[in-house]
């Protein structure tokens, strides 16, 4: 009776090896043979575009569609996991109210120092900062045409060092009879667009036509994963053999009805 017992146990334990092949084969085929990772996203606080004084003109706008393009950009890389910074965000307000940041660390501008957007994505648990600014801003009335400067960084929270950075100039159309704050958007936007592209280039899906028809190496995987289902089938059997064999010594066990 121990020897059915053993067999009993046996079972499972050929069973889940099978199955276990089964299962690494499977992957192993679909792979190519390699091991299949996840990548891992950043996580990235991106702070608020400081504009200049001298863009009086719609600076809050322009600071507003410089940041919206910034996290967008950093979103569509696939790289980053974004959040925008803001002062009455439930983090930010949790790190005031225990004394940890000040005024002045949650106040723009935020590019003059790398340091303050540092303390702030350390303590709120962000990889990577983002901080940009339009270093100038110029609007020709004659040919009413709106130039923006900007330049823009992703710095490293733990180490402080930036890893990428950019600067370039652009600006809007001209003539016509747009207004100077409508000029400056159209500056800051193609400024932006151009900007963060190069700061963190888009990931490209490229679409692969699909070829169904059977390849050589395609039909010997197919057969070797045939070959392991089989194995298995044969496994399943040996399995309920033994199931059988035990089930029938069980009798053994129990005592013989009274006379």
């Amino acid at each position: 009776m121990i020897l059915g017992r053993s067999r009993l146990v046996l079972v499972p334990v050929v069973l889940a090896g099978l199955l276990g092949l089964v299962s690494s084969t499977a992957t192993a085929q679909a792979s190519g043979g390699k091991a299949v990772g996840l990548a891992v996203k950043k996580s990235v606080m991106v702070f608020p575009v400081d504009v200049p004084a001298s863009l009086s003109a719609g600076g809050e706008q322009v600071s507003g569609l410089l940041t919206d393009i910034a996290s967008s950009k950093l979103a569509l890389s696939k790289a980053y996991s974004v959040t925008v910074f803001h002062k009455a965000a439930p983090t930010v307000l949790r790190l005031k109210n225990d004394g940890q940041l000040g005024d002045a660390d949650v106040t723009a501008p935020f590019s003059e120092d790398n340091r303050k957007a540092l303390k702030v994505g350390r303590l709120a648990g962000y990889d990577v900062v983002c901080v940009a600014s339009v270093d100038d801003y110029s609007y020709a009335d004659a040919d009413k045409m709106a130039t923006v400067t900007l330049s823009a960084r992703l710095i490293e929270v733990e180490t402080g060092k930036v890893t990428k950075t950019v600067s370039l100039a652009a600006s809007s159309g001209k003539g016509g009879s747009a207004k100077e704050e409508d000029r400056a958007l159209d500056a800051a936007r193609t400024t932006g667009e151009q900007a963060f592209a190069k700061l963190v280039p888009t990931v490209a899906v490229v679409s692969v036509p699909v070829d169904n028809t059977p390849k050589a190496a395609d039909r010997k995987k197919r057969r070797n994963i045939d070959w392991v289902w089989g194995l298995l089938a044969v496994g399943l059997g040996v399995g309920f053999g033994l199931s059988g064999g035990s089930g029938g010594g069980g009798g053994i066990d129990n005592p013989p009805p009274p006379p």
